[in-house]
């Protein structure tokens, strides 16, 4: 802990950003009037009675110096707002408290009790209860554990799974997804400093998260954070699964910094059992590393009236990859055979990011407060379109950049406390390839026909050169009172100007399909797809978003919280685009297939089929833009006994989210080709969201703090992708359910049509236990069990984008393939069991494995039918054991982490294909023998990463 040496209690209110580690006694009891960024701290000062009205009350900052002033109410209350999570001392005249830690989105109670003939103020009430009243559901993740669990990412959302029915998982190509129940991974939000990092143009929903193996954020800039899985405020907007909330470290009255070295690579990795496959057939996998390496420096300006703070954080990873041909079972030793098979082999996929954040914050007098801050990525990302099976030149740069800068004036007095805000972003995604050479996949095929082919490599270049780029300005204004007994009001309006530049193609360069001949091995083209133009889409989108929130404190035991949001988009989906003509006008005409009766248009033949094709045809004015995004917030908690050791909570709201406007460039992009796809969204735009409930109740139990509750939600207006077309009846004829794609009028492709549909829903009884950090014990543990049942409307059983097969079977609810029954997540640290000062610290994740779709169409693709597959169950036990010691002027850090100590295989996916009709083979390649059979690694196996800090 940084205690700066020179307070000066009396100075203006102000926020600074950061969160000291844990205190010895946690005097702290947050309540409900939660903060995207800061806290609040509140209670009652008595002297025998109740103090004299407009006592002042300083809390102070240990920090930087900074100060929050209020007075006492009549009844001798007072109420702090906007605090910095940190830790405070309390100055009533000139009684000070013990040390008090608040963290962000949490309201401490503290009651002071003044004695006359002594200096310190004496706090009363429960320590080391948090988070006991309100009704939100989630978990904080403390400085302490961001920096002491074991982790081989740096990834700061890493510990996100610590609250109720949230995952974090990392693919086998290392791509980040954060999600909640079976709710869209596109509908989560991040939060930092208070500020939206809201992915608009791509999937993921945090910017950076869609298709990265890099971090959004540098790990050592984050004070600490906040997952909310349910139940958040009315300040949060475009979230409608979980929110998390984070605050950046700030510079404190004194210099400090830290350097720090992260370093694995495949000499430290198990194999896994594809790569062990993959060297029995000769391809040995190649050496490769991971190293992150970064610092932080921190200090004043002008001692308690300006500071900076500076981070620094670079990636560097090889990623192994082992490219073996499949099913050479089925290939000659003739033709182009052999030299395909020479160009097997080991190979890496380079991966480079750069993270800078920079911060400066001052004092102007004694009611205003300015904060700034910077922060830009870099990333480039070399990763292969096909992980086993492309050979070195078939790969992709997928650059990922961000530029972020945000301006924050606070205005403050005893009864309110208004926030402005500014701000600038950019975020670009941009997958391309210098390649002229056309992409060929080489196949084969068991009857060596042109169905039931498998891929066994694919050469040549990667088509893949597309360019997505948000853009905004934004004004924020948050305004919150606290001048009426018992009641904190909070307010706001955010206005944002956001650019979409949407552009590229995903066809750069020719594409075949070559099956190779079992007898002559030569390959003969089976389809083929021409290089196509880069084409675009620009358009720009206001956000508009206003709120109120009342948190009312009935009397001493009810906590009532009160919100109403609205938020409207005038543009989110391009609402100004036209159909092209040639599209709109092959509905009209006789449809020329066969079957039809002579006068039946194309559009009468879909009508059939329950499809209104006017109803996707844009005009240009046709489209209109979403308007009753109202979104009521309820939520109340009653103590008890008047002692938070017993506290009841429940809450209800709806929370409005968006829909990823990189839908409105699949609909220009693919009209844009001459005779090819036919792609329309539907012209009555509607904004996804999630009504949620909960209730449950919050019990001390000695120094542990126990958590039992019920969570559901439920999903509306997901957006997807369907097959459209519909046979000369109405129906879908012996198309595929699993790929109902066919053409449609002749001279035309496939008819894929985009609606707003689907829906998914999650029940879950959690518990959880929590025993705090306290020096007197020296180690903390928190742990979470989750029950879920998630299920989803979309026939493929998951949030996919594309829901192919909607429209052709009864409405239904699925499985979703997203959603775990049983979770166990639990992390702890100690730094006082161990000998010689050692620490350690573990995180274990128990699961009982995700579902998986299994389709069989042994009786005809019109006749396929579904059933659920089980997973293994997720087995992972991370520790880490780190010792450190003083060195000059600073401390030195040596750590080792082991992740998956006992070397689980956590499968990612399994064959679920069981055949067509006649034939066992499927047109992956797999037969009936492989069904339920793993084809990915969902997790890391055993890895060993060292690390080396210094820190002043």
């Amino acid at each position: 802990m940084n205690t700066a040496t020179h307070c000066k209690p009396y100075r203006t209110p102000a926020l600074s950003l950061m969160a000291a580690a844990l205190a010895a006694a946690l005097f702290s009891a947050p309540c409900a009037h939660a903060q995207l960024s800061s806290a609040t701290i509140q209670g009652q000062v008595t002297r025998g009675a109740a103090a004299a009205p407009g006592t002042p009350v300083v809390a102070v900052n240990q920090l930087n110096g900074y100060a929050y002033n209020a007075v006492t109410r009549a009844d001798g209350s007072y109420i702090l707002t906007g605090v910095a999570p940190g830790t405070y001392q309390i100055k009533v005249g000139d009684q000070a408290s013990e040390l008090v830690t608040v963290s962000v989105g949490q309201t401490s109670q503290v009651n002071l009790a003044l004695q006359e003939g002594v200096t310190q103020v004496v706090i009363t009430g429960s320590a080391a209860r948090r988070d006991v009243a309100g009704s939100e559901v989630g978990t904080s993740v403390s400085r302490q554990q961001i920096e002491k669990l074991p982790q081989v990412t740096r990834n700061f959302l890493s510990f996100a799974d610590l609250a109720p029915g949230v995952r974090f998982d990392v693919d086998q190509s290392g791509n980040v997804k954060v999600q909640s129940g079976a709710q869209n991974q596109d509908n989560i939000n991040v939060f930092i400093d208070g500020v939206s990092q809201k992915n608009n143009i791509l999937r993921g929903g945090t910017a950076g998260l869609d298709s990265s193996r890099g971090n959004p954020f540098p790990q050592s800039a984050i004070a600490e954070y906040k997952v909310i899985s349910q139940n958040y405020k009315a300040e949060y907007d475009q979230v409608s699964s979980a929110a998390i909330t984070a605050v950046t470290k700030s510079g404190g009255n004194q210099l400090h910094g830290d350097v720090f070295w992260d370093h694995t690579g495949t000499n430290l990795t198990a194999l896994d059992p594809f790569q062990k496959e993959a060297e029995r057939q000769g391809v040995a996998r190649p050496a490769s590393s991971q190293d992150q390496y970064g610092f932080t420096l921190g200090g004043p300006i002008r001692q308690d009236v300006a500071h900076f703070f500076f981070a620094y954080e670079g990636k560097k990873i090889d990623s192994p990859r082992q490219v073996v041909a499949q099913r050479t079972d089925l290939l000659p030793n003739a033709g182009i055979v052999p030299s395909l098979l020479a160009q097997q082999g080991a190979t890496v996929s380079s991966f480079k990011e750069d993270l800078f954040l920079l911060k400066v914050d001052a004092q102007i007098d004694r009611s205003q407060r300015v904060e700034a801050s910077a922060r830009i990525r870099r990333e480039s990302d070399i990763i292969p379109e096909d992980i086993k099976l492309s050979l070195p030149e078939n790969a992709v740069n997928r650059s990922n950049d961000e530029d972020r800068y945000d301006f924050k004036h606070e205005w403050s007095s005893d009864s309110f406390l208004n926030e402005a805000r500014l701000g600038y972003e950019k975020y670009t995604w941009n997958p391309h390839s210098n390649a002229t050479k056309p992409e060929i996949h080489y196949q084969v095929s068991p009857s060596n026909t042109d169905n039931n082919v498998v891929d066994v490599l694919i050469v040549g270049g990667s088509p893949n050169n597309q360019h997505r780029e948000q853009s905004g300005l934004l004004a924020q204004d948050d305004l919150t009172y606290t001048g009426i007994k018992g009641h904190t009001m909070k307010g706001g309006v955010k206005v944002k100007h956001i650019t979409y530049n949407l552009s590229g193609t995903a066809f750069a360069v020719d594409q075949t399909w070559e099956r190779i001949d079992t007898v002559t091995g030569m390959p003969s083209v089976i389809r083929s797809q021409a290089a196509v133009p880069a084409t675009g889409v620009d358009f720009a989108n206001n956000q508009y978003g206003i709120y109120f929130q009342d948190d009312w404190q009935y009397n001493d035991k009810l906590l009532l919280n009160l919100g109403l949001r609205y938020d409207y988009e005038d543009n989110m989906l391009n609402d100004s685009y036209v159909t092209p003509a040639d599209r709109a006008a092959i509905f009209d005409k006789q449809d020329p297939r066969d079957g039809a009766p002579a006068g039946q248009t194309y559009a009468q033949s879909l009508a059939k089929g329950g499809v209104n094709i006017r109803d996707y045809i844009s005009t240009g004015s046709s489209r209109k833009p979403f308007k009753n995004a109202w979104a009521p917030r309820l939520g109340a908690s009653y103590d008890i006994h008047g002692d938070r050791s017993s506290v009841l909570f429940a809450g209800w709201g709806r929370a409005y989210d968006r829909t990823i406007a990189n839908h409105a460039l699949d609909e220009a992009q693919k009209n844009a080709q001459p005779g090819g796809e036919i792609w329309l969204i539907k012209n009555d735009h509607k904004m996804a969201y999630t009504d949620q409930y909960s209730f449950g109740l919050r019990q001390a139990l000695g120094v542990w703090n126990g958590e039992l509750g019920y969570t559901n939600s439920r999903s509306h207006n997901q957006f997807n992708w369907f097959g459209g077309n519909r046979d000369v009846n109405g129906g879908w004829g012996t198309q595929s359910p699993i790929d109902p794609l066919w053409g449609s009028v002749p001279g035309y492709s496939t008819l894929i049509l985009g609606d707003f549909v689907t829906q998914a829903k999650t029940d879950s009884v959690y518990m959880k236990m929590d025993k705090p950090y306290t020096k007197a014990s020296t180690w903390s543990v928190n742990a979470t069990y989750t029950y879920s049942r998630g299920e989803t409307t979309n026939k493929e059983w998951t949030n996919n984008i594309f829901n192919w097969t909607y429209g052709r079977y009864a409405y239904a609810w699925n499985p979703s393939t997203d959603v775990e029954r049983h979770r166990l997540v639990v992390a702890g640290v100690s730094d006082g069991w161990l000998p010689w000062g050692l620490m350690l610290s573990g995180k274990l994740t128990l699961g009982s494995g995700l579902p998986y779709r299994i389709t069989d169409c042994s009786k005809g693709f019109d006749q396929c039918v579904s059933a659920k597959g089980n997973g293994d169950a997720f087995h992972q036990l991370d520790v880490g054991l780190s010792k450190e010691v003083a060195f000059r002027f600073g401390r030195v850090s040596l750590r080792a982490d082991v992740l998956n100590l006992f070397n689980s295989i956590n499968y990612g996916g399994y064959d679920g294909w069981v055949g067509g009709p006649g034939n066992p083979q499927n047109r992956y390649g797999g037969d009936n023998a492989n069904l339920g059979k793993p084809n990915s690694i969902g997790g890391s196996m055993r890895t060993v990463k060292f690390s080396a800090r210094y820190a002043f």
